[in-house]
């Protein structure tokens, strides 16, 4: 037997020992070992408004996204300006070049999460520390990153491959567990999930109008992004409880 503390039905807390919910006489107490979902008044735009007042009132959070992204403008402005006629010296250096930069760029993009769950924790925000926590686990990430390119080519599955990346660095876990949980995150907040996605496909469309500093704004705005994910798995983790 296993005891529910809230009620599945009406979310009340009950006292320990009470068959039934004081409010709305729900039958507290199950057979078997299974999951119960407490209710939850959280909506989409609370995880995005979290997203956005954390990373505002902790600004260094945007720091791996910010150079990031710099980099990247740096080496497709760097490669943009050699052509057919450009040496062969050149043409090599600005091979490595970019090969470098963008391994930097990828580990940054995983070091963003990092520090957003440091933020999200209240932890202290090191960009050194999670960049070496990216490297360190950059062969993991370098497959989930496949495993997510590959989920992406079904479109629906988009929002549970950035699910999957988020749960990976969250829970420090592998590529498997962490499709298994992005799965239960999806089927049990699909709206929520979808309603962030689509903000997220809203924003980085008006967001890469800006000139000149399109691509700053995008990655800014991926940090809020991620953080609302990062909220979501958090209060899926809270309120689908084992017991």
């Amino acid at each position: 037997m296993i005891y529910l503390p809230y009620c599945p039905k009406c979310g009340v807390e009950a006292d320990e020992g009470e068959n039934y919910c004081p409010a709305c006489g729900q039958r507290l107490s199950e057979g078997g070992d299974r999951r119960v979902r407490r209710l939850s008044d959280r909506r989409a735009v609370d995880h995005l408004s979290l997203g956005f007042n954390l990373a505002m009132a902790r600004p260094m959070v945007f720091a791996p996204a910010l150079l990031g992204g710099i980099i990247f403008i740096v080496i497709d402005n760097f490669g943009g300006g050699t052509g057919p006629s450009s040496s062969t010296p050149i043409l090599f250096f600005v091979s490595i070049v970019s090969i470098v930069g963008s391994i930097i760029t990828f580990v940054l993009n995983f070091a963003t999460i990092d520090m957003a769950r440091d933020a999200y924790v209240d932890e202290p925000l090191d960009l050194r520390r999670s960049f070496n926590y990216a490297l360190s686990r950059i062969g993991t990430f370098f497959i989930a990153s496949i495993v997510a390119a590959l989920l992406s080519l079904t479109i629906v599955l988009i929002p549970m491959a950035i699910l999957m990346v988020v749960i990976i660095v969250m829970d420090e876990t592998g590529i498997m567990d962490a499709i298994s949980k992005a799965f239960g995150v999806f089927t049990k907040d699909l709206g929520d999930v979808i309603i962030v996605f689509v903000a997220a496909i809203v924003g980085n469309t008006l967001l890469g109008w800006a000139p000149l500093v399109g691509g700053l704004l995008i990655a800014c705005y991926g940090v809020v992004l991620d953080l609302a994910f990062i909220d979501i798995y958090h209060h899926y983790k809270k309120e689908y409880l084992a017991f």
